[in-house]
């Protein structure tokens, strides 16, 4: 039996400091954003430009099996796959 998976606010409660309350993380639908091909941070431009193929959901994980970047972190959490900013801290939910 697997464990269940965290919510977005237990994710980032676990990833920010006590002294700083996590703010509003914006939600993109998944699909719109495939469609346009681009969501408020470019996160989907940007793992096109590390090639990689962005179709699915689960595909947004893909960017943690590359040990030379650093800028893009993705979490599964229950609400969809949470995905960091590591330069500037920000956090965007893309949801299905």
């Amino acid at each position: 039996m697997s464990d269940p998976i965290e919510t977005l606010d237990a994710l980032l409660r676990r990833y920010h400091d006590h002294n700083d309350e996590p703010g509003d993380v914006p939600r993109v639908s998944f699909a719109e954003a495939l469609q346009h091909g681009d969501d408020p941070y470019h996160v989907l431009p940007y793992l096109a430009g590390l090639g990689l193929t962005i179709r699915c959901l689960d595909d947004l994980l893909l960017v943690n099996h590359d040990d030379t970047e650093e800028e893009l972190h993705s979490f599964r959490v229950a609400e969809g796959i949470a995905v960091t900013l590591a330069s500037d801290g920000m956090w965007l939910l893309f949801v299905p």
